[in-house]
């Protein structure tokens, strides 16, 4: 198992805060929309992107650290469209509003990316 270097997290980290970025400008430019797939990408693009941005397995604790930095991206960004009042749009959830929809979509974005990240590192 090889330690990410931190030129190949840092690049990870960009991917990962470019969807965030992209995901709050457009949710301001289209007010009232619910961007349902934006935290499953921003949380599973880190520990993706980590574990593809190295020729060698990537240890265990990197997969972890990427997806808890992923994890946390996403809410940040959902906490910036909450505090803006733009998470006012429809919730694919049976109960609660964009709001908890995009924590929960949070979640299983990082928990799928970790375990995309997991499967690349044993082929």
């Amino acid at each position: 198992m090889t330690r990410i270097r931190s030129s190949q997290f840092r690049r990870a980290v960009s991917i990962s805060v470019g969807l965030a970025v992209l995901w709050v400008v457009v949710a301001f430019l289209r007010s009232g929309t619910t961007f349902h797939l934006a935290p499953i990408l921003v949380a599973a693009a880190l520990p993706v992107a980590v574990a593809y941005d190295t020729r060698d397995q990537t240890s265990t604790q990197d997969l972890v650290l990427a997806t808890v930095v992923g994890l946390a991206i996403a809410l940040v960004a959902t906490l910036i469209l909450t505090l803006a009042d733009e998470m006012t749009g429809p919730s694919l959830l049976p109960s609660g509003g964009a709001v908890t929809e995009a924590v929960v979509f949070s979640l299983v974005g990082a928990i799928g990316g970790f375990v995309i990240a997991t499967l690349r590192r044993n082929p």
